[in-house]
């Protein structure tokens, strides 16, 4: 099988969560991405071979990239046939992200059965135009691709193995625990107000960090200075299932795989959607607010007042009721409802 996923942490990991169960199955898995970006410094971590294209995304860009794009992507569907021609897959699963464009369409040309698997509620534009050509499609939630399977998402199992959440409450005392979650790349805005929100509650609070590896040491100076020393600052968390059972309270965007692991697990969470132009960050957030498990504030009203009114009335006493009131969405089987479809083919 030949993966392509990149760009984002929320493409790669369910890639990676695949690859590995396929590989268990004794399938030999293949990746394509492109080079510096998070695919091409995960993937090979795994010992998954890795192959390289040159291609990057369009939305935003200047003009001189729009005219030449058209010829960057012909260039990147030529590299994607030269390799799937060298490797020879059964199969071309594609999990989104501006790199799955022409390994998609190199499917086609080559002939290899096509899968789609999108993990939003909203497609991004390389899914929806290659779902009208690809042989199967895959979606994590209802109403996102047409004619596409339900299957949600496929989520780490060191994640599902986490200990139930009454289990992880029912007991637990002191300080309320708080996880900070910019997505894999970080997040300014949600660095800055989380700065500001440190310095109001001072040691009254714990809080585990993620800034991103562009803002990391700004931010650890800012916690520094103000003596906030209650407080664990990373650039990167590697062993994120940890970091969920660690904690009481999740702030962070609303990716589609962040939402996903959150669902499986039942972890309080204000939401900061990142503001795409369809909005699929808040539609995925949507899914948490309606189970009650989670306040949305919108990038535009966000302010330290907002956080500071939802977490002084987030106490532990108020967790493990939201947690009783709240309706668990199982992904469990999300990854071996993939791996029938795929195996099926």
């Amino acid at each position: 099988m030949l993966i392509t996923a990149g760009g984002s942490g929320g493409h790669v990991f369910p890639g990676i969560t695949l690859a590995k169960y396929f590989k268990k199955n004794n399938w030999q898995v293949t990746w394509i991405g492109t080079k510096n970006s998070i695919e091409s410094k995960i993937v090979p971590k795994h010992g998954i071979k890795i192959f390289f294209i040159n291609i990057q995304g369009i939305v935003g860009k200047k003009i001189k990239t729009l005219i030449l794009s058209p010829i960057k992507i012909l260039y990147a569907c030529y590299q994607s046939i030269k390799i799937i021609k060298k490797i020879s897959p059964k199969v071309i699963l594609v999990m989104g992200g501006y790199v799955s464009g022409p390994v998609g369409i190199a499917a086609k040309i080559c002939k290899i059965p096509l899968l789609i698997h999108e993990q939003n509620t909203i497609a991004g534009i390389t899914n929806k135009i290659l779902s009208k050509i690809s042989n199967i499609n895959m979606q994590a939630f209802s109403n996102t691709l047409n004619n596409a399977y339900i299957v949600g998402n496929p989520i780490r199992e060191e994640i599902l193995n986490i200990n139930k959440p009454f289990k992880r409450f029912q007991k637990r005392k002191g300080k309320i625990r708080i996880l900070i979650l910019g997505g894999s790349q970080g997040s300014i805005i949600l660095n800055n107000i989380i700065v500001e929100v440190a310095k109001k509650l001072k040691n009254n609070i714990k809080i585990l960090h993620q800034t991103g590896n562009k803002d990391f040491f700004r931010i650890k100076k800012i916690y520094l200075k103000n003596k906030l020393f209650q407080y664990q600052i990373v650039n990167f968390i590697k062993n994120i299932d940890e970091a969920y059972e660690w904690t009481d309270i999740i702030i962070c965007r609303s990716g589609a795989l962040t939402v996903s692991e959150i669902l499986s697990i039942n972890l309080p969470s204000i939401l900061i959607p990142y503001n795409h132009k369809d909005k699929q960050q808040y539609f995925n957030a949507l899914i948490l607010k309606k189970i009650g498990m989670a306040k949305i504030i919108s990038e535009k009203n966000l302010s330290v007042e907002k956080i500071l009114e939802i977490l002084k009335i987030w106490n532990r006493k108020e967790i493990l009721r939201m947690i009783h009131k709240s309706q668990k969405i199982d992904f469990k089987n999300s990854t071996k409802k993939i791996f029938n479809l795929i195996n099926n083919l």
